[in-house]
């Protein structure tokens, strides 16, 4: 196997044993090193990595059978174990909150990138020559790190960058010279099995994936349940019934689990009353009841009116009392470190809302233009869906000034608010609210 390993992966071999041996001449290093070690030979992370290992080799035996494997392979085999597949176990408890994740993989292992980055691993320089370069791209990405966001370094990164299109046209002329002598080689049954493999494994590799963020999930569940029902009877009969009600409903598993006290089971009769009620609930945010005006507005449309993603809440939910809300998280611009940011949050009862808020938390109002000017577009398109009709003058002149106003629209109650904090910054939260009470 070493001695199929190409020149690029010798050369990082080579840096990554000269970084070890610079690791164990430091004992701080040393011992943190250590302690990473031993965190990663525990029996839970241990037998999940067992796991796949005997899980990928039964996939490699299939393909030998069928002729997508050859020993040759061996080597690609491990590194997508080592760098791919292990890499993505430890993803794992993301994949619930995104769900795109598989789909993104299957993306990247099914472009015709593929073939280009095989290519680029399969002609490389010289061993000397790959030596140098890793330091140098290396010292070349942390320059770049540092000095991309800091005007005063521009010229650097220009030539940082100048640097990388020389660099990137010195490896393409490398590329095709190699392809062109190489042409009847990549014709091959042996090379089409190489290009195919990474794909191959990556595709049977996500339903073992899946059941790993299952497990992930359902575990850090039952830990939050265990420090909220401390009867272990009825603590086994509540993780039954989760398995049994939600299945692969992760999403649902956690709402469920967050609501806990707000209703406080204490009964198996009591959980299973809790289970239902979520799941009527998820009925009725699948297909939400019509609400006439003088009610209020859907919360399940009114939650996702603007067109922000972090302006649209997750879900609908109880709240305290009989009040049930939907809160978004923070929009803020991505140059702006002050914590400036605008939230939207949707209020009322189970079927109907009847208050929309939007609010700006103004932490550095010298920063704040450009998100100010977002904040009284969003307003005005908020007006304008909530009320049927564009926002009046005076909100316009009010937005502009940031000055405080409420007024009636029919069966609308409109308020901007400019809440002073008093800080050193002389902070603010501007409030936009509209409601409608039912006299």
């Amino acid at each position: 196997m070493i001695d199929a390993l190409s020149s690029r992966e010798m050369a990082l071999a080579i840096w990554i044993m000269i970084a070890l041996v610079a690791i164990l001449f430091k004992r701080s290093m040393r011992d943190d090193f250590g302690k990473l070690l031993r965190s990663l030979f525990v029996w839970n992370l241990m037998s999940w990595l067992i796991a796949m290992a005997i899980y990928i080799s039964g996939f490699i035996y299939l393909f030998y059978r069928v002729g997508l494997w050859t020993s040759d392979l061996l080597k690609d085999t491990v590194f997508f174990i080592l760098f791919s597949a292990t890499v993505g176990m430890f993803k794992a408890n993301k994949i619930s909150e995104d769900k795109h994740f598989f789909l993104e993989m299957l993306k990247d292992n099914l472009k015709l990138g593929i073939l280009m980055e095989f290519l680029v691993g399969q002609y490389t320089f010289d061993l000397w020559v790959e030596l140098l370069i890793v330091p140098i791209t290396m010292l070349l990405a942390g320059m770049q790190a540092f000095s991309k966001n800091d005007p005063k370094y521009a010229q650097v990164n220009k030539l940082i960058n100048n640097i990388w299109y020389l660099f990137g046209a010195i490896v393409i002329y490398h590329l095709v010279d190699s392809v062109i002598g190489h042409f009847h080689e990549l014709l091959s049954l042996a090379i089409l099995r190489q290009i195919l493999l990474v794909t191959n494994l990556t595709l049977v590799f996500i339903p073992f994936l899946y059941v790993l963020s299952l497990r992930m999930v359902y575990e850090e569940q039952f830990v939050l349940l265990s420090f909220k029902l401390h009867d272990k009877k009825l603590l086994r009969f509540a993780k039954r019934q989760a398995i049994l009600k939600f299945r692969t409903d992760l999403q649902g598993l956690k709402r469920w689990v967050s609501r806990w006290n707000l209703s406080h089971p204490l009964t198996q009769e009591e959980i299973l009353i809790t289970i239902g009620a979520f799941r009527e609930q998820q009925k009725l945010e699948k297909h939400p009841p019509v609400v006439s005006p003088p009610d209020g507005w859907s919360p399940y449309a009114a939650k996702d009116w603007l067109p922000d993603e972090k302006l649209k809440p997750a879900y609908y939910d109880p709240a305290y009392l009989e009040k049930w809300s939907a809160r978004s998280t923070n929009l803020k611009l991505d140059k702006d470190w002050s914590g400036n940011g605008i939230a939207y949050s949707v209020t009322g009862t189970r079927l109907a809302a009847d208050q929309l808020e939007l609010r700006l938390a103004a932490y550095e109002p010298k920063n704040l233009e450009e998100l100010s000017k977002m904040f009284s577009d969003r307003v005005i398109l908020l007006y304008k869906i909530a009320t049927g009709a564009e926002a009046p003058q005076k909100l316009r002149q009010a937005l502009r000034n940031k000055k405080n106003i409420n007024f009636r629209q029919g069966i609308y109650f409109v308020r901007l608010e400019k809440s002073i904090w008093g800080n050193v910054t002389q902070g603010y939260d501007l409030i936009f609210t509209i409601r409608i009470e039912n006299d």
